[in-house]
């Protein structure tokens, strides 16, 4: 069935237009019973009841095709090496590099761990043109608990993600004092571990950390260490060796990609990625720059002119960590004129579109990629019938692992929305596994290497 005009669309559900789907019996079926297991195995969120799924349920897996698969891959790739050259740039003092990622992070905890490499991460990628486009690296993987859940309801296997930290020895989980909401992803995690490997995983808060010799996964960006205070900072350090992703991965992650970008570090990341994964990784990426503290009038007056093709970012809040988490720091400049001249009048500023007690805050401007479009069914929240969002953006999230073999695509999740820009979670938006096409390689040029010895 083609897409109906917005005139046509049902509108009873917060943020979202859809038509009744045009399917079988069948396919409702299946969306039932993936809503049974995913409230059986206890999906949940702060602010939603328990007795209900916190997105819309999807009638089926989001399908990635081989070549979308390949592109992923090689994407990944693409970010491993970049993080590697960059990390290696840090460490002998490239004043470029250390300008951006040690923006926010407290001095005693800059430039650390930086014998070991970036492990896990997730990218955000919107799909343009059936190309990949990374619009940010998140190297706390939100959405674990998710996996396994997704697995029942759906039957994509999600041991890929679980044997990744089976491998790392992971044993217990250290999370930020103030993500206290991600409880039930990690009660999945830890029932998961201790099924299929036979792992008992602990979760505990930073602000109780100790070194007892078990691996540890950080769950907390070093930057937000800044909540603890210097006796609980030395303690994290000297046991960093126990933790993935290593310390200095936990930098601002905002900040990498753009480097890619910087006119003062393409000779010297051509040559320590070598040409095809640079390419990789700019023709993966949107043009993206760091905004000075204090931009200059025809700064602001050239983000004016180009806002319908523009996004600005929070990087960096200090006192407000909550705007360089998700979508709460995202401004898109395809809106009204009025309300994007409050946004320039506040990255002016250094604050925050109406929060003016926040100060000093940091910028990273990015060319707007605009997503595919798709039909994607849905199981209706209040009722036992099948819909259809059409026309709706997604957001993919792939997860990378470095392996000795080198990097390796765990699976990962998609999100559709159809009212808005921001593809986040929540219940506007279908939230579905992806399933990856297991023929695609993704090989590309150059060599990245396994973890450092």
């Amino acid at each position: 069935m083609g897409s109906r005009t917005a005139q046509d669309a049902l509108r009873d559900l917060d943020g979202v237009l859809y038509r009744p789907a045009d399917h079988g019996d069948g396919k409702l079926a299946g969306a039932l019973a993936a809503r049974k297991t995913l409230l059986d195995e206890g999906v949940s969120f702060r602010g939603v009841d328990s007795g209900e799924v916190p997105w819309l349920v999807a009638a089926e897996p989001f399908p990635v095709d081989e070549e979308l698969t390949g592109r992923l891959r090689s994407l990944g790739a693409a970010v491993f090496a970049l993080s590697d050259a960059v990390q290696d740039l840090y460490a002998e003092g490239h004043p470029v590099v250390r300008d951006h990622l040690d923006i926010g992070v407290p001095d005693d905890v800059r430039g650390l761990d930086l014998a070991r490499t970036l492990d896990l991460f997730r990218l955000d990628v919107v799909v343009t043109d059936g190309r990949p486009m990374a619009t940010e690296l998140e190297e706390l993987i939100g959405n674990v608990g998710k996996m396994h859940a997704f697995e029942g309801a759906y039957g994509v296997s999600a041991t890929p993600l679980f044997a990744a930290f089976a491998r790392r020895d992971v044993s217990r989980v250290w999370l930020d004092d103030e993500l206290g909401s991600y409880g039930p992803e990690m009660a999945l995690m830890q029932r998961r571990m201790k099924e299929e490997f036979g792992h008992d995983v602990a979760v505990d808060f930073f602000s109780r950390f100790q070194d007892d010799g078990r691996k540890g996964w950080r769950f907390c960006y070093v930057k937000d260490f800044v909540q603890y205070d210097a006796t609980v900072r030395e303690r994290i350090v000297a046991g960093s060796e126990t933790l993935t992703n290593p310390l200095f991965s936990g930098y601002g992650t905002k900040g990498l990609l753009p480097l890619c970008w910087h006119e003062d570090l393409t000779d010297e990341l051509t040559r320590r990625m070598g040409q095809e994964l640079f390419d990789a990784v700019r023709a993966g990426t949107p043009q993206a720059t760091l905004l000075p503290a204090a931009p200059a009038p025809e700064t602001l007056d050239s983000l004016r002119d180009t806002r319908k093709r523009t996004v600005l970012k929070v990087m960096d809040a200090p006192g407000h960590p909550e705007y360089t988490w998700g979508s709460r720091g995202v401004f898109f400049g395809d809106t009204a004129a009025n309300r994007w001249q409050q946004v320039l009048d506040a990255v002016a500023a250094g604050s925050i579109p109406g929060r003016t007690d926040a100060k000093d805050v940091r910028y990273i401007v990015n060319s707007l990629v605009d997503s595919d479009r798709y039909d994607i069914d849905f199981l209706h929240p209040r009722e036992a019938t099948l819909c259809t969002m059409p026309r709706a953006r997604v957001r993919l999230g792939p997860v990378f692992s470095r392996e000795p073999d080198g990097p390796r695509l765990l699976g990962g999740h998609a999100t559709f929305v159809n009212t808005s820009r921001k593809a986040h979670l929540g219940r506007h938006a279908i939230c579905a596994p992806v399933r990856l096409a297991t023929a695609a390689t993704g090989d590309v040029g150059g060599a990245v290497p396994g973890p450092r010895p």
